[in-house]
């Protein structure tokens, strides 16, 4: 600690995993950062508002006074630095500078480091300090460090599998969607890639002609589709080919997943809903990208529902991970849902593990938060007898490898208390954990047989728990078009878990379990009823609807 600075409390990082730090940051470098103000205190679940609040009703009882962003503003501009924008009622800043002039404001250990061999990116360790005038006042900084905090969760076929796959059609069977398209509905998609100038690593591609090759192939009508670049801007069809062209083979193979999973996502809402208006934002896979498309999903000037769907995240354990840039998303999706933005995030498709190296159990943030929907994953399979089972969803080895494999995430958070609505006793697998938020919430195809995507001009499939979270939000928008108008933006979450929807708006998913190989009971295990591996189980649309209808 030093005379004129204090530490700011949760912004502690460890360097990046598996990198190697390779030279210093240019001082000239122009960064930009995202910063989050103390606001009024966000009611706990239990007293989220019963009806859902409007932009400008959100600013007026959580926002910050001008006065005291013009304050925080002088004190940055002593430092050479600029606030650029004002989102969430003054409760976030877009401020930008050089390098030097945030390291004299907060003190960060910067360094240029070497990702997996991959590309570069600007990253930090240790804690940051803030100038004492702002103690208090400032609780988060995102920007200074470029590391990925946001994966994918995307199972691929193995080359040896066979080729059946579900259409969009098949979908709507086999969860019994209620009729329609989703006209009168906006759907968001968030995809994550690599941040701009890092060297090798690039943004995922955007794809129009397979969007146009997939609903021509399912005699679908052209969806309404918006790409929103935030700090990153996808690929197009021919900078997608120069790539893969010139790229090493590592990278051209990462590029094609990342484009494949893109493409997958708007392809499934596309052909669920394609008289929605669908949104396609591309944000750096930061802490800040994160925070930054939320600010950017909650200031929609849309009367419409908003139905959102993320097929990322990280294990809440992560060391990557910053305690305050949590609290920072957290904050930032409850007032979503306060808005009645429904928020489907994926559960993960590495099992109990989430990809980490320690031999505990983990969840994935931010399916963990109570203020999302999460959603877990399931596949089909066959009996002697020639009828086929929904269950869970396992695939060995329990963990996403190159040959294939990958199981749900699910389990006990660590991060986030269990929320009022979540009654059943489901207990965590981890010794003296607390009575945490259980994930996921609801299930939906994730393995076997797949699903039916375009890519590249060419058929394919796509699969994982980042297929089954589009579904879901598809559904949702479905559902909303058919409610009456006064029940039609609500905070779906809680609803779910009232007796009458849970009793009959789902299939009950009672076999599997998402533990290791070869032992996958040593992870967490369906059951009658709520599960910490299916939730609720899969929907069956209409009864949904009907249900929902009714509370």
């Amino acid at each position: 600690m030093t005379n004129d600075h204090v530490e700011l409390k949760g912004s502690n990082r460890t360097p990046p995993q598996d990198s190697v730090r390779r030279r210093d940051v240019d001082p000239r470098e122009r960064i930009d950062v995202t910063i989050t103000l103390k606001g009024p205190e966000l009611p706990p679940p239990a007293s989220m508002p019963k009806r859902s609040l409007s932009r400008s009703e959100i600013d007026r009882k959580f926002g910050v006074r001008p006065a005291f962003i013009r304050n925080v503003e002088r004190v940055l501009q002593s430092f050479e630095l600029s606030v650029d924008d004002v989102k969430q009622g003054g409760r976030s800043l877009r401020v930008s500078g050089s390098a030097a002039a945030m390291v004299a404001a907060f003190r960060p250990k910067l360094g240029v480091y070497e990702l997996r061999g991959e590309g570069l990116i600007r990253g930090r360790r240790g804690p940051l300090m803030i100038p004492r005038a702002l103690e208090g006042v400032i609780t988060g900084i995102e920007g200074l460090d470029q590391r990925p905090m946001a994966f994918r969760h995307a199972a691929r076929r193995p080359a040896s599998q066979p080729a059946a796959c579900l259409t969009p059609g098949d979908v709507q069977k086999l969860y019994n969607f209620p009729p329609g398209n989703g006209a009168g509905q906006t759907i968001v998609i968030a995809e994550f890639g690599a941040p701009v100038n890092n060297g090798k690593l690039m943004p995922p591609a955007y794809i129009a002609k397979d969007v146009a090759a997939f609903c021509k192939r399912h005699r679908l009508s052209r969806p309404n589709i918006k790409t929103r670049p935030i700090d990153i801007t996808p690929l197009n069809e021919r900078q997608y080919r120069t790539a893969i062209r010139r790229l090493p083979k590592k990278l051209g193979n990462i590029l094609f997943v990342e484009t494949a999973e893109t493409m997958m996502d708007v392809e499934l809402v596309a052909g669920l809903c394609p008289k929605a208006d669908i949104h396609v934002y591309f944000a750096s896979w930061t802490q800040k990208g994160w925070i930054d498309f939320l600010d950017e999903v909650t200031a929609l000037d849309t009367a419409k529902p908003i139905t959102v769907s993320i097929s990322y995240g990280l294990a809440e354990e992560s060391p990557d991970w910053s305690h305050g840039a949590m609290t920072s998303v957290n904050h930032r999706l409850q007032i979503a849902a306060m808005m009645g933005i429904n928020i489907c995030v994926s559960a993960g498709d590495d099992g109990i593990g989430c990809g980490q190296r320690r031999g505990r159990y983990h969840v994935e943030f931010p399916a963990s938060s109570p203020f999302t929907v999460g959603v877990g994953g399931t596949m089909l399979t066959s009996r002697e007898d020639g009828q086929v089972d929904e269950v869970v969803w396992w695939e060995a080895p329990g963990r996403r490898t190159g040959n294939g494999g990958g199981s749900t995430g699910g389990g006990v958070s660590a991060l986030n208390r269990r929320p009022p609505w979540q009654t059943a006793r489901v207990a965590s697998l981890n010794p003296r954990a607390h009575r945490g938020c259980v994930v996921p919430d609801v299930a939906a195809l994730a393995g076997a047989p797949f699903f039916d995507i375009v890519l590249d001009g060419k058929p394919d499939t796509g699969a994982g728990t980042s297929a089954s979270t589009p579904v879901w939000a598809s559904l949702i928008a479905r559902i909303n078009a058919r409610m009456p108008a006064r029940k039609r933006r609500r905070f779906i979450a809680p609803l779910l878990y009232a007796p009458a929807v849970a009793k009959t708006g789902f299939r009950d998913i009672v076999s599997g379990a998402n533990g290791p190989s070869p032992r996958p009971r040593r992870g967490y295990e369906a059951r009658r009823g709520f599960d910490a591996v299916s939730g609720l189980g899969v929907p069956d649309g209409k009864k949904l609807l009907a249900a929902l209808s009714r509370v």
